[in-house]
């Protein structure tokens, strides 16, 4: 008995082994056209908005230096993110300089994304171990209070 019981559950195995799966996860799980210009900067303005406690720190490229931003200026994002609307994303500009000026690290408890700060008028946010291309953002019509790259420059006074 034991034997049909070995043979019959072998046999499924093999069975299901050369049968396949005819369902093609690839399309349903990545897509190689991001949905929005927005895509990431929407994942950074919930984990603001949803998770109280998340490390902000600041890493200034050309002095290779790095501050922890404190409570009192962690407002400065959040507000700034609600500031933009449709047309300051953007695709990526031919201007945008090789390196950043500054980089803004996000860690929260799922997440960990990345703020390029290149000056006054573009930032890109991405994830760290994202699929789809940066989200680009022209800061013309953001407020100077409100600009990350004053803040930047702020925090390493």
């Amino acid at each position: 008995m034991k034997k049909v019981w070995f043979c019959l559950s072998m046999s499924f195995i093999i069975a299901i082994l050369f049968m396949g799966c005819n369902l093609n996860l690839s399309n349903i799980i990545y897509s190689k056209n991001k949905p929005n210009n927005f895509y990431y900067t929407n994942i950074l303005a919930k984990n603001l908005t949803l998770e109280a406690s998340y490390k902000c720190i600041i890493l200034d490229t050309n002095l290779s230096k790095e501050k922890e931003v404190q409570n009192d200026n962690k407002f400065v994002v959040k507000n700034m993110l609600k500031s933009l609307n449709k047309n300051n994303f953007i695709q990526k500009p031919k201007d945008l300089p090789d390196k950043p000026a500054y980089k803004m690290f996000f860690t929260f408890n799922k997440d960990k994304l990345v703020v390029n700060v290149y000056n006054e008028k573009f930032i890109s946010i991405y994830p760290w171990d994202g699929d789809y291309s940066m989200d680009y953002i022209d800061m013309s019509g953001v407020p100077l209070s409100l600009n990350l790259y004053s803040l930047c420059k702020f925090m390493f006074k």
